[in-house]
């Protein structure tokens, strides 16, 4: 009998993760946030209690937070950090509010390394290891016949973008074109910048594009840069990976994409295709469910 696996955390990855544990053979099932109905804590402590193992992705990691609960009955619990959870666990440690039950018991994955470094200090120790979740993964195409750069910001930004800083850098590149999808929609955008809006099919938005901009405060392994990457476009982002320009901050963005469109403008910038093969091999689907296969039967050995 295939092992029972309790999904929780943040939805948008917990039910992608719940459809790719069902596609490897588990039972998976995906338990959403109880908000302040009865009935629904009643069926998520439940449900935590009856399983093999408790996923959580970006869940709190506080004293008395479900998961810690699910671990105190005794519950085998696999944490599963991507960004903004990192951030909610040191300011908890720093309060004297984190779980250490979690933090010494619980097995801990990251889906970026930085979070690895940043989780250490905490007395958590994790391993690298992707989210198991289908990231769109394109094929190199060549570059536009002009410079443009692609930001993405949903309809209301999460905190952890600077949207500050990326507006400055659009204001600040008068010549330099830049199309933002997602549905944010910036008061008085200027001349350069091209708002569309939600894109179902973003396969149609690279060919048009060179470069995708990113701006974070913090951020985990961010699926708009995987993808921007496998379609052979060049990123600007804070954090380095194989063909990634690592910018500090607006300023450093700005420098960086002058130099980059005078590559462009004397004809001597080509495809990245650093970048398109350190995702393809990475983030290949059958290379990340067979990761996770290993990883939680080995848990559960």
């Amino acid at each position: 009998m295939s092992a029972r696996i309790a999904v929780v955390g943040l939805p948008f990855f917990a039910e992608r993760a719940t459809v790719s544990l069902r596609e490897a053979g588990y039972q998976a099932s995906h338990l959403p946030r109880p908000g302040r109905s009865p009935v629904a804590w009643a069926r998520l402590v439940t449900g935590l209690l009856r399983t093999d193992l408790v996923y959580a992705i970006g869940s709190s990691p506080a004293k008395n937070s479900p998961v810690d609960l699910a671990a105190r009955r005794g519950a085998p619990v696999l944490m599963h950090w991507v960004g903004t959870d990192v951030v909610t666990a040191i300011a908890s440690y720093k309060a004297g509010r984190l779980s250490d039950r979690l933090a010494r018991l619980a097995h801990h994955w990251a889906d970026a390394p930085w979070l690895v470094e940043e989780l250490a200090p905490l007395g958590i120790n994790a391993e690298y290891r992707p989210l198991p979740i289908r990231t769109v993964i394109g094929e190199p195409i060549a570059l536009p016949p002009e410079f443009r750069v692609l930001i993405y910001f949903s309809a209301r930004p999460h905190r952890q973008y600077d949207l500050e800083g990326t507006m400055a850098v659009i204001r600040s590149l008068p010549d330099v074109a830049f199309t933002l999808v997602g549905g944010y929609r910036p008061p008085g955008p200027p001349p350069n910048l091209e708002v569309v809006g939600f894109v179902e099919d973003m396969a149609q938005v690279y060919p048009r594009v060179s470069a995708f901009l990113r701006l974070t405060h913090h951020d985990g392994m961010s699926h708009s840069v995987i993808e921007a990457l496998s379609f052979g476009r060049y990123v600007f982002w804070n954090y380095s990976c194989p063909g990634v320009t690592r910018v500090a901050d607006a300023a450093a963005a700005i420098e960086a994409i002058r130099i980059m469109q005078s590559r462009f403008i004397a004809g001597t910038l080509e495809v990245n295709e650093v970048g398109a093969a350190g995702v393809t091999q990475r983030y290949r689907w059958d290379t990340l469910l067979h990761e996770v296969q290993a990883g939680i039967d080995q848990l559960l050995s």
